[in-house]
């Protein structure tokens, strides 16, 4: 069993040298071995089967190959046999948005106040007691001017027709007509803390 694992550390050191700079590619891989023996029980090689998490299985066969003089390690041959073609995952791409000045949040209060029959008063006080008038807080699962949570947003967008994408939370103008529309249909429960 000694002689063994001195062999699959060979293998294994020789792999690694052999394949160096591949072997950041290989990271996230799981490795695992095969021997090939003779009658006589000794190792002739050894078949190490890499499988990626995504896509692509690689079998490298390693074989010792005999010479007639001894020498003090065997050359392993390397053989390399894809099975599969990797398949891309999308990235998707963020797209930063739109930064309002607090006089531009003020005409989003005052415009969906008005369309949704609310109080702006209400709307401006709500902003400044959750987010301190700031589009970009974020605190947990809540973010965004009115400090909608995930699902809140949600399920409160699809009913108004609109995009429930919750980054859209961090849309100064998209949480105003959010917040003015959930007002409008008696939802000011959301906000327990900071109705006035």
């Amino acid at each position: 069993m000694g002689e063994l694992l001195d062999i699959i550390g060979f293998y294994m050191r020789g792999l690694t040298i052999l394949l160096g700079s591949v072997a950041v590619f290989l990271s996230g891989f799981f490795i695992s071995w095969l021997y090939d023996r003779n009658s006589n029980g000794n190792v002739l090689g050894i078949i190490v089967r890499v499988t990626p998490t995504s896509g692509i299985n690689l079998t490298i066969t390693l074989t010792v190959t005999p010479t007639l003089i001894p020498t003090s390690s065997p050359t392993p041959t390397i053989k390399l046999s894809p099975t599969s073609e990797p398949t891309l995952t999308p990235t998707p791409t963020f797209i930063p948005l739109p930064q309002f000045s607090s006089q531009e949040i003020h005409v989003f209060i005052e415009r969906f106040a008005g369309q949704y029959g609310v109080d702006p008063n209400v709307l401006r006080h709500i902003a400044v007691c959750e987010s301190g008038f700031n589009a970009g807080s974020v605190n947990g699962d809540y973010a965004g001017l009115f400090q909608f949570s995930t699902i809140t947003w949600k399920n409160n967008r699809i009913p108004m027709g609109e995009d429930n994408d919750p980054h859209l939370r961090f849309n100064a103008e998209e949480a105003t007509q959010t917040a003015a529309y959930m007002l409008s249909i008696g939802k000011r429960y959301i906000w327990p803390n900071c109705m006035p």
